[in-house]
Formats: C-alpha cells, structure tokens, sequence
C-alpha cells in the first residue's frame, strides 16, 4: 500500500489462490482435478476483474510510476504467498494431534513475539510514549473491539481448515468478499460498475462451480471407498 492504491494492491493480492495450490503441489505433493483448477481459475480472473474495474490506472500512470506499481506487485505476491502459507501450516499442524485451542493460542503467543521489536523501535525512535492516543477512551474501545473480531476470525478460519481444506477457506474467503460487495450495492446503495458486476459474477459462479466439483469428487472417493468394501 505504500506503492499503490488499495484496488491494485487488491489485484496483486490475488494470487493466493495460485500461491496455496503450487504450495500444494510442490511440497504436500496434492494434485487436485482439473475441473477444480478451473474453478480456481475462474475465482481468481472475477477478483481480477473486480479490482480492476475499482482501479484508475491509465498509461501514463503506467510510464511515470512504473517502479511503484512493480513494487506493489511483488509486495503483493509476497503477501499472497503467506496467506496462502498460514492455512497449511495451520492444517499440517492440527495433522500432528494437536489440541485446536493450543494451536490458536500458540499461534497468537508468537504473532506477539514479532511485534516486540517493533514496539521498542516506536517507543525508542517515534512517539509511542508521548502519543496522546493513551488517554483517549475511544482509541482503546475500537482496538479492543479489533481485536475482539480478529479473534473470532482467527478461530473461525482455524475451524474452517479443520473440516475442510486450506484451498477451500480461500476460495471461501474470496467468495465473501464478493457477496459483502453485492450487499453493499442493495443495502448501502453502494454504486458498481458493470466491470465490477461482471467479475463479480465471474467469482461467484465459480466459487459455487468449486464447491460443486468438490463435493461431487468427494463422493466419487466414498464411493469407491465402500465398493472396495463390498
């Protein structure tokens, strides 16, 4: 976000889907059918295109900040590459036998770990100390409120992954923000172009075609499970 604005920062972002099934590949050794790559396919051109239609990039934007936009594209890769890495690790670490609230509690002990450095940098070099942000009630009620949701969704992604798979909470992920968007439009009057109603579409028809396919090759698997049986 330094480099860009936030829809094409959204755009770069939009590989975790990309990222999550060469992760699966090439280090859990997962193939997944193509008709469920297709699908995946479809989820990440919608979310493109929805970006897309939200951003104002032009040529000359393109000739006169064409670092800022290469930056923010591989800040982007970079952030889809451990998005896409958090539920796996999450997963391989509930395959290990693991009680689930050890592992969310573990989590969030060593997420605060990486921020002490940070606090003695702001509280050292900025103002973190004089900041009168200390005293004021509100500042503390929206971070407690924050942190409140972060949890909530910190367990419920935990949970997601458990009963089903990383890919799956991504595709989930995606398919949520499309329909808030589709909310906003009816509930809040919010405007949409027809780009973004296009790739929106696009997202959703293939977030359902996933879930389709999914289910249909899970039952093709129980059912050569129970003819073995037999």
């Amino acid at each position: 976000l330094m480099f860009v604005q936030v829809s094409f920062y959204q755009v770069a972002k939009s590989q975790h889907i990309l990222c999550i099934l060469l992760l699966q590949y090439f280090w859990l050794k997962q193939k997944h059918p193509s008709n469920i790559i297709l699908a995946c396919f479809g989820v990440t051109v919608g979310f493109i295109i929805n970006c897309m239609a939200e951003a104002d990039i032009t040529l000359s934007v393109l000739g006169e900040n064409l670092g800022s936009l290469v930056n923010g594209c591989i800040a982007g890769f970079i952030s889809s590459f451990f998005v896409a890495l958090y539920p796996i690790m999450l997963q391989r670490s509930m395959l290990k036998g693991q009680n689930n609230w050890q592992i969310s509690i573990n989590v969030n002990a060593m997420s605060m770990v990486w921020y002490l450095p940070l606090i003695a940098y702001e509280a050292y070099f900025g103002d973190l100390l004089s900041s009168p942000a200390w005293s004021d009630r509100d500042f503390w009620v929206y971070n407690f409120a924050t942190a409140t949701v972060g949890f909530v969704l910190n367990v419920a992604a935990m949970l997601q992954v458990k009963f089903t798979s990383p890919l799956t909470h991504m595709i989930v992920g995606s398919a949520k923000g499309a329909v808030q968007s589709v909310l906003g439009v009816f509930l809040f009057n919010n405007k949409m172009r027809l780009q973004s109603a296009v790739g929106l579409s696009v997202l959703l028809m293939s977030s359902f075609g996933y879930s389709y396919f999914k289910h249909t090759t899970a039952k093709q698997k129980d059912d050569k499970k129970i003819a073995k049986q037999e």
